[in-house]
């Protein structure tokens, strides 16, 4: 099926595609609260009276669609609006009792809608089925339609001509069961809901009066609206860029006032010192107010560019119905910090990690019914998702109370992979960690769901190239905690500044644990590796003059340490001295340099020197990779 596109006016008065994307950004929005409601909607399934707000709600939401979707002669996607705005209708009308199928039936055409909607951008394809998906909807809400107009009509010949006229009523309804009859013998989603053969006896009349919103709501969403605009992202990131610049300069006139205010001594008992003086506390002053305003339009920036991460949550819900009906498990979604704010960048780009995860939770956590209850374990499985800040992060949890990992199954898969080989002494983190290599499944069959071994090396990738970290808790038996920490902008940082080989480097703050000088005495090498003991722990060292290939020359009384984390593991960055903190602005590397192991941006410092800022996870990651630390199972040494 093509997408027929009407002309509503001539494309010399407006840019298509920006009608075409503001028209798929509202619409978004629209749809999940097409499927919120939805899920809502289904508690009330053969109940004996509904939330009609919830109805209205979704009526208003489809109604919006079918009216920007005609504006814009997108034929399809207002004739399926349409049709699904009739069944809302006819259910706010009660005229349509609410069953499972009814329910499913408008899932579908949900699904069906957002395919539609985002083959105009090219993000998919028209999906196969649209014009038979149609047809039954029509026939499915014309049936009810029908029902309702032969009681309504035979009401009213009953007052009118009296009891005459019931025998023709009886044979309309009777016609009417014929048609659910032969409907049912093609319909292609199986049997309607046997209710419908009922609703010519007992269909209620519609309260219309009820169905409509007031008044005082109408007025109190329009002023809602016309409080709040759209704005391109690009145009924040270029105002946030403007900042970073800002924030360089700042940096830079602080650094000219500490300089002048060291050389004051240097024009001591001189006329110049009495012209000097006052000018450098102005100029100090005037830079300390340029560093508030500053922070304040930085800040004031985030703000905007944040965003709750409800918008990602809410995509869940109906994934975790769809999945545990599809497994045949029960399962609940239990939502916490859906208001967490986090950038927008951030959020768009975490939501496939968490939807990989949510579907292991579902797929390999949660037990069977059966399972569980022999367990001892309530017959329903919890998936939790939470969010909260803890401090510059944003930390993301999602855990099941399900079967856990069991680790010599994930071992064993991993010596049958060739991951690990029997030899290999591994502690339980590390034999966790084989489930984020590429292709790692212990999954006895493959599935729809997952079992492909693809899923949980994209979520470690994709985290990673956030900046964040990821952990894993599980026991056996009991379930499953995965947690991602986030920085709550990857934009500007505070950062640790070192020297290692005469070049300044930036560690991001938010990774380092603390810093310390150690004598040489101390260190030990174990298999080749340098180590040492901190309150009792062992901590690899990792000389980054050496791994970056700078010829550092190695101090024989004490060495310089960075304690930084990464993945639950501690590791000691040695470098030469110690510059200070300061907030940075992260530059990506230029396309001309390409990747660097180890690297994850420059910054300019306020003296107009550039810094490489270190990627600790991916440094860490390479250096365990390359043998140029001492690996966890040493630490008993």
């Amino acid at each position: 099926m093509r997408l027929r596109e009407g002309v509503v006016m001539s494309e010399e008065f407006f840019d298509r595609e920006e009608f075409v994307q503001y028209f798929k950004d509202e619409t978004d929005e629209l749809l999940q609260t097409v499927d919120s409601s939805l899920l809502q909607l289904e508690k009330y399934v053969d109940a004996d009276d509904i939330d009609a707000e919830i109805v209205n709600e979704l009526f208003r939401a489809m109604h919006t669609i079918k009216g920007s979707a005609g504006m814009l002669g997108f034929t399809e996607v207002q004739e399926l609006a349409h049709r699904l705005e009739s069944v809302f209708d006819l259910l706010r009308k009660d005229r349509m009792p609410l069953s499972q199928q009814s329910i499913d039936l408008l899932f579908e055409g949900c699904d069906i809608l957002t395919a539609l909607i985002r083959a105009l951008t090219g993000e998919a394809i028209v999906p196969e089925g649209v014009d038979g998906y149609m047809e039954r909807l029509e026939s499915f809400s014309s049936l009810y339609e029908t029902a309702a107009a032969i009681v309504a009509g035979g009401a009213e010949r009953h007052e009118d001509q009296g009891e005459e006229r019931l025998d023709a009523t009886t044979e309309e309804i009777a016609a009417f069961e014929a048609d659910v009859a032969r409907l049912l013998a093609g319909s292609e989603s199986g049997k309607l809901p046997a209710e419908l053969l009922a609703t010519a006896a007992d269909a209620p009349q519609p309260a219309d009066g009820a169905a409509h919103p007031t008044h005082q709501a109408r007025q109190e969403q329009r002023r809602n609206l016309s409080q709040t605009i759209r704005v391109d992202i690009e145009r924040l990131d270029a105002l946030l860029s403007l900042v970073g610049e800002l924030v360089i300069n700042r940096t830079r006139i602080s650094d000219i006032a500490a300089t002048l205010a060291r050389s004051l001594s240097d024009f001591k008992d001189t006329p110049a010192c009495g012209v000097i003086e006052p000018l450098t506390k102005d100029l100090a002053d005037s830079a300390g107010l340029l560093a508030r305003t500053t922070n304040e339009i930085q800040e004031g920036i985030m703000k905007v560019r944040m965003v709750p991460i409800g918008q990602v949550f809410e995509r869940f819900p109906r994934m975790v119905r769809d999945l545990s009906k599809a497994r045949k498990k029960e399962v609940r979604l239990e939502i916490r910090g859906a208001e967490t704010d986090l950038d927008k960048t951030v959020v768009d780009e975490i939501g496939e990690p968490l939807m990989h995860l949510i579907r292991n939770c579902v797929d390999h956590g949660i037990e069977e019914a059966e399972e569980r209850l022999g367990l001892g374990k309530p017959e329903v499985g919890t998936i939790r998702l939470n969010a909260y800040h803890e401090g510059n992060q944003i930390i993301i949890e999602v855990g099941d109370d399900g079967r856990g990992i069991n680790l010599a199954r994930v071992r064993e898969k991993g010596i049958r992979q060739g991951l690990v080989s029997e030899s290999d002494k591994l502690t339980d983190r590390e034999i966790m960690e084989l489930i984020f290599q590429p292709g790692f499944s212990t999954a006895e069959k493959v599935t729809d769901i997952s079992g492909r071994g693809v899923g949980m090396d994209v979520v470690k990738k994709n985290i990673a190239r956030l900046k964040g970290i990821f952990d894993i808790d599980s026991t056996e038996g009991v379930g499953t905690i995965f947690t991602i920490k986030l920085p709550l902008t990857l934009a500007i940082i505070q950062a640790l500044l070192v020297r290692v080989g005469g070049e300044l480097y930036s560690i991001p703050l938010d990774s380092v644990i603390e810093s310390q000088r150690v004598e040489m005495s101390e260190v030990r090498t174990v298999h080749g590796n340098e180590v040492i003991t901190l309150r009792g722990a062992v901590v690899p060292l990792l000389r980054i003059g050496e791994f970056f290939g700078l010829g550092t020359t190695r101090d024989p009384e004490k060495v310089m340490i960075v304690i930084v984390n990464m993945q639950g593991r501690q590791v000691g960055i040695v470098v030469d001295s110690f510059q200070g903190e300061q907030e940075i602005v992260i530059k990506p590397l230029s396309d001309v340099i390409g990747r660097i192991s180890g690297i994850s941006g420059a910054t300019i410092l306020g003296n107009g020197s550039i810094s490489l800022i270190i990627d600790v996870h991916s440094l860490v990651g390479d250096a365990y990779a390359s043998g140029r630390v001492a690996r966890a199972e040493y630490s008993a040494v």
